[in-house]
């Protein structure tokens, strides 16, 4: 069957495709969708059947938990509860190419963390995966619309070639506007100084690690709970 496609004629008047699309995920359907970023991949998270479908789609290992989209940092509130920096990272970089690793509240389903504390949230600078976060009232799966291993989809053609007729509805919204993932980091607690916070990045991308760190230089919210220190998982 040959798989839909919807393509984007005015990016900012969607909201027939953005209702099309949260249809699609509220039914349990798959979704490759355009961001600030790569091409996206949704399902509805509250549902486990859609989302061992999308897994079974790029062929993930289920052992591996999956990011979130949000409409607004509101709606993020629900998943974990923001400490001080990390709200203040979300004012300056959100809506953005920033994703935080965040510990996942009680209500989170296990399998969307694959069983971990932690989870992968943003709210993407994009009319798109937001509008359909806002109409589902929820977030949706923000991992890439790729095989799992293959190409970082940056155009719809990418996605398509990945995964063919195993989603429900792509949305064409033209080549994107960066050629890197997002940026993923996580606030973690200074060893050297008590009570102080260390910035951990887990994936430099399409926020440099020195555009981050200028731009928590000059926010003075910022410096009253960072150390200044930059961290990486093998250090």
């Amino acid at each position: 069957m040959t798989p839909k496609i919807l393509k984007v004629q005015d990016p900012i008047k969607c909201e027939n495709i953005i209702s099309e699309a949260a249809s699609v995920i509220r039914e349990g359907g798959l979704v490759v969708y355009p961001t600030d970023t790569s091409y996206g991949l949704a399902c509805d998270p509250r549902l486990e059947s859609a989302l061992e479908k999308l897994m079974a789609a790029k062929g993930r290992d289920k052992s591996i938990g999956v990011p979130l989209l949000f409409n607004d940092l509101n709606q993020c509130e629900a998943y974990h509860e923001f400490g001080n920096l990390e709200r203040v990272i979300a004012r300056i970089f959100w809506p953005g190419a920033l994703t935080l690793v965040v510990t996942a509240n009680e209500m989170v389903p296990r399998y969307i963390t694959a069983g971990r504390d932690s989870i992968a949230i943003r709210v993407p600078n994009h009319i798109i995966p937001r509008g359909i976060a806002k109409a589902i009232e929820a977030p949706i799966v923000g991992t890439s619309a790729n095989q799992s291993g293959g190409e970082s989809p940056f155009n719809v053609e990418v996605a398509l070639s990945q995964l063919a007729d195993k989603v429900d509805l792509y949305i064409d919204g033209g080549p994107s506007t960066s050629s890197r993932n997002s940026t993923i980091i996580g606030v973690e607690e200074s060893e050297a100084n008590e009570g102080a916070l260390n910035i951990k990045v887990y994936r430099e991308g399409a926020i440099s690690i020195e555009s981050l760190t200028e731009n928590l230089k000059i926010d003075s919210d910022a410096l009253r709970f960072w150390t200044t220190r930059i961290v990486h998982p093998d250090k």
